[in-house]
């Protein structure tokens, strides 16, 4: 294992292993996840502040993964998962079949990225992600979910071929549906093409045949490098030198003061950030274990379990409200599968948390039953295991 965490790094000692890239990697992917943990519980506390954001999450995190990115990227050469890690980047001389070593520690530091270098950094870290996780997000709605892979029913696919079928069909809406059936039947190729790249290329790094890990850099021309004990005396210098100017241009630039202080929030995110992954996965397993059900059940005796209250009648579903879906864990209003965010109105029924706040908000009433929901958002309740009342 020692062999193979170093595997292609005995030539250049700042050449990182693929373990150590793959690890930040999955630090940058946790990331998301455990900011839109954290949106969503205080969006259910604060929903008239916060809901508009938990709506437009992945468009909140590509916002504020660009200023902090590229914070990163200006001061230390790297994105902020690569500098968790010690590394950074540095523009690949594409002419050369041989990586450019690093200096020794005695040695000048690497120069920094160019603003150029910079922008198109931002586009692989920042922009291509978001547009990933867009086309993830709509495929998986158009496709069905995992309940469609499954049972290969896709109550969408079903209402379009009725649509496609219908004369009154207006034709912009068949020219859409056609390419939604496109669009469904290309992108697990161009997903499986995405991932298959990225793993190729991991492996052609892993035994030394390139120097990019992913063809993003290799597209871009920028590789990942060890930061050198140089480059961390470069930043540090930097540093106090910068400290000294705001303090002494404190009064005199309220601008500058600002900026430096926006830069120590921002590397304050490296300690930040990582505990709010922690707390994520910590809660995660929480709601998963027997503790938050409050013991085990199985448990019981036979005259206890024969004690057990029955649930109560379920609401039949009213002929002027929304049609139940077939499939199960499928919310009725946008047809999602899995539900996201799991919510349940005093009906029973059970929606994704936006839809339900949605419709709460503008009839005040149950989408399936039609029962009036009088305290409206404050009526609705979180549900933490999947599946519909």
């Amino acid at each position: 294992m020692e062999f193979m965490s170093a595997l292609g790094s005995q030539e250049d000692a700042y050449r990182p292993s693929l373990f150590e890239l793959v690890a930040q990697e999955k630090l940058r992917e946790l990331l998301q996840p455990a900011v839109q943990y954290l949106l969503a519980i205080y969006a259910q506390r604060y929903p008239r502040y916060l809901i508009r954001v938990v709506n437009n999450h992945e468009e909140f995190y590509a916002a504020l993964m660009f200023f902090v990115e590229r914070h990163y990227l200006k001061e230390w050469g790297a994105s902020f998962a690569e500098n968790f890690y010690g590394l950074k980047r540095v523009a690949a001389a594409l002419g050369n079949k041989k990586s450019v070593k690093l200096p020794s520690s005695n040695a000048q530091s690497t120069p920094s990225l160019t603003k150029s270098e910079i922008n198109k950094s931002l586009f692989m870290l920042v922009a291509l992600p978001y547009i990933k996780c867009k086309l993830d997000l709509y495929y998986q709605k158009v496709s069905g979910g995992a309940s469609s892979s499954l049972l290969g029913i896709n109550e969408r696919e079903e209402r379009e071929t009725e649509e496609l079928n219908d004369p009154d069909t207006r034709p912009m809406r068949k020219l859409v549906i056609r390419f939604i059936r496109v669009f469904r039947k290309l992108y697990p190729i161009v997903n499986a093409l995405y991932h298959g790249s990225n793993l190729a290329y991991n492996i052609a790094y892993l035994f030394g045949k390139t120097r990019f890990y992913t063809p993003w850099l290799h597209l871009i021309g920028i590789e990942v490098k060890r930061m050198s004990m140089a480059d961390y005396r470069s930043y540090y210098d930097k540093t106090q030198a910068s400290q000294q100017t705001a303090t002494s241009s404190l009064f005199n630039s309220p601008l500058r003061a600002a900026s430096g202080i926006f830069s120590k929030v921002i590397e304050f995110l490296k300690v930040l950030l990582p505990m709010s992954i922690f707390f994520f996965k910590f809660l995660e397993w929480w709601y998963s274990s027997e503790f938050a059900r409050g013991g085990n059940t199985g448990s019981l005796g036979d005259e206890e379990s024969a004690n057990v209250i029955p649930p109560p009648e379920k609401i039949k579903p009213d002929p002027r409200g929304t049609k139940l879906p077939t499939t199960p864990n499928t919310c009725p209003i946008c047809l999602s599968s899995p539900i996201n965010n799991p919510t349940a109105l005093p009906s029973g029924y059970v929606f994704c948390y936006t839809c339900a706040f949605r419709y709460v908000e503008d009839h005040g009433r149950c989408p399936v039953t039609w029962i009036k929901v009088s305290r409206g958002a404050e009526d609705l309740t979180k549900i933490y295991a999947d599946g519909n009342v």
